[in-house]
């Protein structure tokens, strides 16, 4: 009974020390997945995930929000008007004219739209108030005093 024991004892150190390594090495616990432009991190033990954005992993929230409604609200609090576009005749347009976006999905091709259009709109827009400060004269330059 006493060797009973310690094959018992010996066989479940060895069995965690197993499972341990198993874990470690074969079943990694986190899967990173490239999607487009985004970096995503699975918890493959919970499902929680995370975007890597600014140089660290931000938490993804899982939220039933209604977002076509709230992007709609936040549309008309700036006063611009919501149109409906069908997205397939002007994407097919858009390939038509140049053939070399053919190769793009759908959605990559909305989401590189998406990146175009706002990176030249915001750069424009930043571009102008430093301008416009500059030419106003307070361009935020640092005296010498108050170094």
């Amino acid at each position: 009974m006493n060797n009973g024991k310690k094959y018992l004892v010996f066989g479940v150190i060895i069995g965690i020390v197993l499972a341990f390594l198993y874990f470690q090495f074969f079943a990694p616990r986190y899967e990173i997945k490239k999607t487009g432009i985004s970096t995503i991190r699975i918890d493959k033990w919970t499902g929680q995930s995370w975007r890597f954005a600014d140089n660290t992993w931000k938490r993804i929230l899982d939220m039933d929000e209604n977002w076509e409604q709230i992007d709609r609200t936040l549309q008309e609090a700036l006063g611009k008007p919501y149109t409906q576009v069908d997205s397939g005749v002007a994407l097919k347009s858009l390939r038509d004219k140049y053939p070399i976006l053919n190769d793009l999905s759908d959605d990559e091709l909305l989401e590189r739209i998406k990146l175009v259009y706002s990176k030249l709109v915001l750069c424009n827009l930043y571009l102008t108030d430093f301008l416009n400060i500059k030419e106003s004269g307070s361009a935020g330059e640092v005296s010498a005093k108050d170094k």
